[in-house]
């Protein structure tokens, strides 16, 4: 049995790294990809802590840039050596979900959350249905460059899409972790008036927001969000809200701070109900969308990377090992310093 190092996820609230049996061809739709570069997510400590549930006993992770290893019979565009990203859902461009272009709704699973389908905090993955869901990395592109593209990326630009943001709107983001900050830079692709980032209380990560380009920060642990946004625009409110916090007070806030014929897009993760002010909604006219991100815009997204439209290198504030990802985790979950990625190097 051959085997790699992996972070293993063996019960609630425990993470390890171990040696673990290196991946192997299970179809002929499969690939082995050798992980050059991953990252930490919100949703993987959701996993560790039962927010998201699931049984535990596999690999964890779902962000990559890699090189394909072994390629599985059926497989026609890739071969040993390309350079490849994927989607944390390896759809198969077959099912119902699929043909609606719903990808990340497809059966296929999502890679680091079950057995079924281990993830990518390993030196080795095997990724199936690679010729739907894969897509080749262009050589003038670095791993860093694109690691977000198939993940936070894709979500936040999913966010601005929903929202149908138009030039000359007023933008508030509620959340400036690494989705919020994500669909901040997305929003500026179609040159809002203004982008109005709202955060609870990490200033580093506000002014990292200012960097990518909002126009305005507010810190919701000392000022009133809505009398400020109100007083931003002029008494009108904003055109657009997204939320990428997912709790019930930003969702509310997100509803009541935008003008009538507001648009609000939730792509935050709620655990829970929330409650909000159905009223105010339908006497001003206000659409809500909200669900998860479309996944099926990494080649679109890579390409405005390579044309220097979107450049997300300032949320990458740490590098490390694999054999250092147990420290990473800490690191990341208790925030002991600044932190917004931290990039993984098997």
């Amino acid at each position: 049995m051959k085997s790699m190092k992996a972070l293993y996820f063996p019960e609630l609230h425990k993470i390890e790294l171990r040696q673990v049996e290196k991946p192997a061809l299970k179809d002929e739709n499969d690939v082995i990809v050798k992980i050059t570069l991953t990252t930490i997510c919100g949703s993987d400590l959701h996993i560790i802590h039962g927010a998201i549930p699931s049984k535990p006993g596999f690999v964890l992770g779902h962000e990559y840039v890699g090189v394909i290893e072994e390629v599985g019979s059926a497989v026609k565009n890739f071969q040993k050596g390309d350079r490849v990203i994927g989607p944390p859902v390896p759809f198969c461009g077959k099912c119902d979900s699929c043909h609606a272009g719903d990808y990340a709704h497809c059966n296929a699973g999502i890679h680091g959350s079950s057995c079924h389908l281990w993830g990518t905090h390993a030196e080795y993955m095997r990724v199936p249905n690679a010729e739907a869901c894969l897509v080749h990395v262009p050589d003038e592109l670095s791993d860093e460059d694109v690691i977000f593209t198939a993940d936070i990326l894709s979500t936040g630009y999913s966010a601005v899409m929903q929202a149908k943001v138009k030039p000359l709107d007023t933008v508030v983001i509620f959340g400036a972790g690494p989705v919020g900050l994500s669909a901040l830079a997305a929003a500026k692709l179609y040159s809002p008036r203004e982008i109005i980032l709202v955060g609870r209380k990490d200033k580093f990560r506000l002014n990292v927001g200012k960097k990518i380009g909002a126009t305005d920060i507010i810190v919701s642990s000392e000022e009133d969000v809505i009398s400020t946004i109100k007083k931003l625009t002029n008494g009108r409110g904003a055109d657009v809200a997204i939320d990428a916090v997912g709790v019930e007070p930003t969702i509310q806030q997100a509803v009541r701070c935008v003008g009538i014929n507001g648009r609000v897009s939730v792509v935050g993760i709620s655990g829970a109900n929330v409650t909000l002010p159905l009223g105010e909604v339908f006497f001003n006219n206000i659409s809500i969308d909200m669900g998860l991100g479309d996944i099926g815009h990494v080649k679109y997204l890579m390409n405005l990377i390579k044309e220097k439209f979107i450049d997300l290198s300032p949320l990458i504030t740490h590098r490390m090992r694999l054999d250092e990802i147990e420290e990473a985790f800490k690191l990341f979950e208790n925030r002991n310093e600044d932190v917004l990625k931290i990039l993984v190097k098997p």
